[in-house]
């Protein structure tokens, strides 16, 4: 059902960037290409220094509004204070060179206004470059879910990335901003969302996640890593999970991440990680198999 977004609530984009500025124009492009026209875009440079805002500041649109407070080098900084600002009913994110279908804050707007006991929602997204569609994230493509997915995010049985998640503003209170002692937060902000609210899943693909050389995940995946890995120990010392569930997460998550580790050519810290696994399973062979592998090439 299409919803009139001159009668709806205002939805605010927040757009962390850092010298996007080859991408960023389109970027925008996509956001105002939107069918639902009821929004607010802070764009939070992070001290860029290419020509980000003279080409920002050149965009004749009154619903932009334009931040530079110099390099902070963490996002959650950045996001902190654009939801403190904003005005939003509703709050969402994007990345500076990424693209959103042309309906996405219209699904969104939709599916919480039909399900007002939900505080969030989040989409699909799928991975692309020159070549076309390289990953779709969730295996459902099509369809609407609506329920309590806490432990199925901690798991990773359900993939969210913070630019498919729009919540309400209501949802926001002393304890949940971003965290701002890592670079990277969204997996705890994400999951505590979901901790608190239920949820509705839009398995349509609406965010458009750009592959290239430059891409903050190319060059911090072990920093995501870590913030992952941190969260859950955490949860499991709140006890919003078990400590058994959260050991089998945990030992899954380290494994993981060891295999990163030799797909980026670190043997040393591959098995690191694999024997860190043990301190969560410590029956299990799997960790040992890891290691031998690693530096005979056995296919076990």
């Amino acid at each position: 059902m299409k919803i009139d977004s001159k009668t709806n609530g205002l939805v605010s984009i927040i757009m962390p960037t850092y010298n996007r500025a080859h991408y960023i124009l389109e970027t925008i492009k996509s956001i105002q290409s939107q069918t639902y026209t009821n929004w607010e875009l802070y764009v939070m440079d992070d001290g860029s220094t290419d020509n980000t805002k003279e080409l920002v500041l050149a965009i004749e649109d009154d619903r932009i509004r334009y931040c530079n407070e110099g390099r902070i080098g963490i996002t959650g900084v950045l996001k902190n204070k654009a939801i403190r600002e904003s005005k939003g009913e509703l709050i969402t994110f994007m990345d500076s060179d990424d693209l959103l279908a042309p309906h996405k804050l219209e699904a969104q707007v939709n599916a919480l206004q039909q399900n007002p006991d939900a505080g969030f929602s989040f989409t699909n997204c799928h991975d692309f470059n020159e070549q076309g569609i390289q990953r779709i994230y969730l295996d459902k493509q099509q369809g609407i879910e609506v329920g309590n997915f806490f432990e199925a995010i901690c798991w990773g049985h359900k993939l969210v990335f913070i630019q498919t998640v729009m919540f309400r503003r209501t949802c926001i209170d002393a304890l949940s901003y971003f965290r701002e002692n890592r670079i990277f937060t969204d997996f705890s902000f994400i999951t505590n969302l979901a901790w608190k609210h239920k949820a509705i899943i839009l398995y349509e693909s609406l965010f458009f996640r750009r592959l290239h050389s430059g891409n903050n995940i190319n060059s911090n995946w072990v920093l995501d890593y870590d913030e992952y890995i941190e969260t859950i120990e955490r949860y499991r010392v709140e006890k919003r999970l078990t400590k058994q569930t959260a050991n089998k997460i945990l030992f899954i998550g380290i494994i993981n991440c060891g295999l990163g580790y030799i797909k980026h050519g670190n043997k040393v810290k591959a098995v690191r990680s694999f024997m860190k696994a043990w301190k969560y399973k410590p029956l299990s062979i799997i960790p040992l198999k890891k290691i031998i592998k690693t530096f005979v090439g056995t296919s076990v």
